[in-house]
């Protein structure tokens, strides 16, 4: 059985946002991974992954966004993770490390100004 996620993407300037929502696992990760490899072109500066309405990740994801921060810094464009605080995935982002590899700011806003 597959798991929903969805993912909208949209231009902010030269940053790409990309707003998930749903659970992200193993069943739709490489969806999602493609999605998002394809959202960024190689004009902008930077990808924003919005997780506010994301209400679950598995190893898969975790990995999915280790690879792209792998990705776009190969190619000079930034990483930022929107979180807001008391998400029930902190704990995981955290635990992850996640923000070793792109920060994690608590709204788009922020995310955007980088």
């Amino acid at each position: 059985m597959t798991t929903a996620a969805d993912v909208a993407v949209e231009l902010h300037g030269a940053t790409v946002v990309a707003r998930l929502a749903g659970e992200v696992d193993m069943t739709n990760a490489g969806y999602v991974h493609d999605q998002l490899v394809r959202a960024v072109p190689n004009g902008a500066s930077a990808l924003v992954i919005d997780l506010t309405a994301t209400r679950y990740l598995d190893s898969a994801a975790i990995a999915l966004v280790f690879d792209l921060a792998k990705r776009l810094r190969r190619r000079r464009q930034a990483l930022r993770i929107v979180l807001p605080a008391g998400s029930p995935l902190e704990r995981v982002l955290t635990l992850t490390e996640v923000g070793s590899v792109a920060p994690i700011h608590g709204s788009l806003e922020s995310a955007l100004a980088g």
